[in-house]
């Protein structure tokens, strides 16, 4: 398992620890993890294992929506395939900013 590394000329804009909801984890159990947004790629790694769940360059990065559901909000984070990677946590907001930060655009379905 891999542990996050900046890679050459790469800067971090910002990380903090969140959920990520995933189709792998029996019914549908978030895990507990880190998410890094850096000027070049965002990255998901769980926290127990460091398994990286997603790293996605900003290329691939299609945009984010939000959605709040009782005072907690979700961050939809989408590539370019249209797979959605669904995250909630303290920083949810601050995330935001960090993909707009980095050029990528709230989308407006």
């Amino acid at each position: 398992m891999a542990k996050f590394q900046l890679q050459e000329n790469e800067t971090l804009v910002g990380s903090g620890m969140m959920a990520f909801k995933h189709k792998k984890s029996p019914a549908s159990q978030p895990t507990r993890g880190t998410i890094y947004v850096t000027n070049r790629r965002v990255c998901y790694y769980e926290s127990w294992s460091n398994y990286v769940y997603m790293d996605l360059p900003l290329s691939r990065v299609a945009g984010y929506d939000t959605k709040c559901v009782l005072f907690i909000t979700f961050v939809h984070i989408y590539d370019n395939d249209n797979t959605r990677y669904v995250f909630s946590g303290f920083p949810a907001k601050k995330l935001q900013g960090w993909l707009e930060q980095v050029g990528v655009k709230k989308l407006g379905w």
